[in-house]
């Protein structure tokens, strides 16, 4: 019997020792996203904002009422204007899409231009992760966006550019 007792305690020892040494992997919604590095504005004008109960009809991203929450990243200046476009969850203080996502539509691109030669490009992989910043004031809530969309040519597969976009994202004033 002291022999039984003396291989199981043993075995159990092994199993929780093997156990022990397994990586540990954690939910891929435990992030957080430092405030560093965002992304500046550098030339015209940049609106990051976001709208809560709304939907994307149609190419040019134009907002009607849905029951997505609506992130606007717009830059604009003379000549263009480049819009991105990220359709996210409305519960939860917290997002992650990765490149099954992108595909999905969750995320458009949309560049225009009146006197350019430019051909479409659409969002094919990429991350983009969002976490809502607690109110320290009475302000309004804001969002902290980390995304990063690579781009190709409609109907092709192949990356010919990526954008990256770090920014604080207000609530959209109506």
């Amino acid at each position: 019997m002291k022999n039984a007792f003396k291989v199981t305690f043993a075995f159990l020892i092994a199993l929780s020792t093997l156990n022990a040494c397994k990586k540990k992997t954690g939910s891929p919604m435990d992030f957080t996203i430092d405030a560093q590095n965002l992304t500046p504005c550098t030339e015209g004008n940049c609106l990051f904002e976001y709208v809560n109960y709304a939907a994307t009809t149609d190419q040019q991203m134009a907002l009607t009422t849905g029951q997505h929450r609506i992130f606007l990243a717009t830059k604009s200046n003379n000549f263009s204007t480049t819009r991105v476009s990220i359709q996210a969850p409305m519960q939860d203080d917290k997002f992650l899409f990765t490149d099954n996502d992108i595909l999905a539509g969750k995320v458009k691109y949309l560049f225009s231009c009146a006197s350019c030669d430019y051909f479409n490009l659409i969002p094919i992989a990429g991350k983009v992760k969002g976490i809502k910043v607690t109110s320290i004031n009475s302000s309004a809530e804001k969002w902290l966006l980390d995304a990063h969309i690579v781009l190709a040519a409609e109907k092709s597969k192949k990356p010919v550019d990526t954008i990256h976009i770090k920014q604080y994202f207000n609530l959209a004033v109506k």
